[in-house]
């Protein structure tokens, strides 16, 4: 599969990510196995406008630090959609938790400092037949939007 180029970081495109995105989960309801999602909203925060153009860039490269080779991304403008593979309810949480933890710093640029604000939408599956791609969509939708109302920097876990 190809990787859409962004800013010089590489994720998929929400095309090449539904259809991974589907595979995975039918694997997954085929051969119960867990599965979690993560819906990212991200708003950069620069000491200038040559800093937040870099703001993307920077997001991207240090998202794929913190996360396994085997996690599918992908970029919409500001959200990002993550796939983890075999992972559970307690795993996808403490991905959660990592990001929030690694998005606290502030990272310098060639251009100036850039922080990141998040909100996180988290859902897990355990797998078998009544895992469905619209309902891991739906779940994880629903969990950014509580994430939103519960304000900047926090997640919210829908089972």
């Amino acid at each position: 599969m190809r990787k859409t180029a962004i800013h010089d970081s590489e994720v998929y495109s929400s095309d090449v990510f539904r259809i991974l995105a589907e595979y995975e989960i039918s694997r997954s309801a085929r051969y119960p196995s867990p599965m979690g999602m993560l819906q990212i909203e991200m708003t950069p925060n620069a000491s200038n406008a040559d800093a937040l153009r870099a703001a993307p860039t920077v997001f991207i490269s240090a998202l794929n630090a913190h996360l396994r080779s085997v996690d599918i991304t992908s970029a919409d403008g500001s959200e990002f959609k993550v796939l983890l593979p075999t992972t559970n309810s307690t795993g996808t949480e403490t991905v959660c938790e990592r990001l929030l933890s690694v998005f606290k710093n502030k990272y310098e640029t060639n251009f100036g400092s850039v922080s990141f604000s998040l909100h996180i939408g988290a859902t897990s599956h355990n797998g078998g037949p009544s895992l469905t791609i619209a309902g891991i969509f739906k779940n994880v939708e629903v969990a950014l939007k509580q994430s939103q109302l519960k304000g900047p920097n926090t997640y919210v876990m829908i089972s």
